[in-house]
């Protein structure tokens, strides 16, 4: 009765669905909590609105240059540094449930989830056994990499979902043309995703010219890459808009390019991490012993593909090696080497496979076992103490929930004006959900924090929240022209970032350091909330007072 039992739970549907619940509760688990990281705000501020805006005059966007003119349709098709799909994937979500860093995150969580259904349908259909299957589900549930961006409101985390949803298809166009529908539909959602998806492109076609040159000799490849080019044409049609009104590209393509770009004088998000600094990105964001295991799996599958030249271990490593070929030019940075992800969950699964055939029985497979316990309690615990335990925490999130708790519904009495008609029409939408409060309220912030953090916790309340938030130095310029009376009956709040959180490399004004002396010596304040982290070291202090 027991071994039937321990078999009925052991069965592929059992540990299937245990797979899941692993991985959902390692997605969602204190998803809204946890800190704002990389570019969160910067990509959840935007999908918000879906509007292409940053609030930085060195990298301005359409909605600027159109200021005083009627945005012209094609401003809606992309936006200036990404294809539009995740944008659109968001702005739905906040549309539904709110804009809650929770809600930002959701779908990278669920695409998380939905990746390892993927990853254990497309290991079933290549090793042809379950076991593996549920093996290679297993490994992406607890993966370091995938649960970080499976948390985190950026692109790489759909990215990811797309790039095994079209690999799955592509299986299936190989194995049956009728497919080729599919395949071409997944691999323009790859496209509009993200561009460092195009690798997949030279992947498939070094794949086909090697294994299945047939597929060149009928319509339906090319019928797949025309509709990819279809699903993608709205970016075509926007950087070809682009270029007639300003000579270059978006700016993605502009710096592959090298094309001038005068509006942008800092480009966001090209100051990554050197591919020099690979190594130790690695070892940051994979555990040694999933390194070490994708190492034996590329030996193994090279001594295995010399007896059965299994196409699919040629295909694991035209995936590493153009994956490695787009970080060569475009930096070791985190986000980007989680795409190593897609090859390293199956050249996994593929060493432990070849080694349980190749101990099958004797001591030698029970001694197999408890290596393979080990290595999954010890990917587990890797994975739980960089995500859990050791996640910086800059107090940005913790000032955020602090704003939510403060104003809940409400707005202020007096609403924020933008000069910008499109912007200001965007806050006088906005502000339609929110309740006015009995008097006028306002943020001065320290401008010296990092772009994410300013745009989602004080840029996202002035423009869709109804709650003006200015800068130290924007509020000492307001003085000096309206004086302090223009201010008589406001409800202030400053908050002063600390040398501990998170603070713009590239940028310092004193004008905050300023502000807070004369708050402290001319009306002997104090701050009424100081934000710490999980050591307890302070990381905003927010002060309020009325003039």
């Amino acid at each position: 009765m027991n071994i039937n039992l321990t078999k009925k739970f052991l069965s592929v549907k059992n540990l299937f669905w245990l797979a899941i619940v692993i991985g959902v509760v390692l997605r969602f688990w204190g998803l809204g909590s946890a800190e704002i990281f990389h570019d969160e705000g910067l990509y959840a501020f935007r999908s918000i609105g879906y509007v292409d805006y940053i609030q930085n005059s060195d990298q301005t966007q359409p909605v600027q240059w159109f200021k005083d003119a009627v945005l012209p349709f094609w401003t809606h098709l992309s936006f200036h540094d990404h294809p539009p799909l995740f944008f659109i994937i968001q702005h739905i979500f906040f549309e539904v449930f709110g804009d809650s860093l929770f809600v930002a995150r959701l779908p990278s969580a669920l695409a998380g989830v939905f990746s390892i259904v993927l990853v254990f349908l497309i290991a079933k259909r290549v090793f042809k056994n379950e076991y593996a299957a549920l093996l290679a589900a297993f490994l992406l549930a607890v993966n370091n990499a995938h649960v970080w961006v499976s948390r985190s409101s950026i692109l790489e985390s759909v990215l990811i979902f797309f790039i095994f949803l079209n690999i799955y298809a592509f299986l299936k166009f190989i194995e049956n043309k009728k497919y080729w529908w599919f395949f071409g539909l997944t691999l323009g959602l790859v496209f509009l995703t993200k561009y460092t998806g195009f690798f997949l492109l030279p992947v498939y076609l070094v794949y086909l010219l090697i294994a299945r040159r047939d597929l060149f000799h009928g319509p339906y490849f090319y019928g797949a890459l025309f509709l990819a080019g279809i699903m993608f044409s709205p970016v075509i049609i926007y950087n070809f808009y682009l270029w007639k009104n300003t000579g270059h590209f978006d700016l993605q393509f502009a710096y592959v390019f090298k094309q001038n770009t005068p509006e942008w004088r800092v480009s966001l998000g090209k100051n990554q991490e050197p591919f020099s600094k690979m190594i130790d990105n690695l070892l940051s964001l994979y555990s040694i012993s999933s390194l070490i295991a994708v190492t034996g799996g590329i030996i193994a599958s090279i001594i295995l593909w010399f007896k059965k030249r299994d196409n699919f271990l040629m295909f694991l490593w035209l995936l590493f090696i153009f994956i490695t070929l787009v970080l060569v030019a475009v930096g070791s940075a985190f986000r980007f080497i989680s795409l190593y992800t897609a090859p390293f969950v199956f050249l996994i699964t593929f060493l432990f496979v070849y080694f349980k055939e190749k101990f099958s029985g004797g001591y030698l497979a029970t001694v197999f076992k408890i290596i393979f316990i080990i290595f999954m309690v010890y990917e587990t615990v890797f994975m739980i103490g960089g995500i859990f335990f050791d996640f910086p925490d800059f107090g940005i999130a913790k000032l955020d929930r602090y704003f939510d708790n403060v104003f809940g519904d409400n707005r202020s009495l007096a609403v924020p004006r933008s000069t910008n008609p499109h912007l200001d029409r965007i806050i006088q939408e906005s502000i339609k959900k929110y309740k006015p409060s009995g008097k006028p309220i306002m943020i001065i912030y320290d401008e010296n924090a990092i772009l994410s953090a300013k745009l989602w916790v004080f840029a996202r309340r002035t423009y869709y929240h109804g709650i003006s938030a200015v800068t130290a130095g924007q509020f000492k310029s307001i003085l000096r022209s309206q004086g302090a009376d223009y201010f008589k009956d406001y409800e202030i709040y400053f908050v002063k970032a600390t040398d501990s959180t998170s603070l713009n490399p590239y940028f310092f004004t004193p004008d905050a350091n300023d502000f807070e002396n004369f708050l402290i010596q001319q009306l002997q304040l104090t701050p009424g909330t100081i934000i710490v982290n999980q050591q307890a070291a302070p990381m905003f202090k927010v002060y309020k007072f009325s003039m």
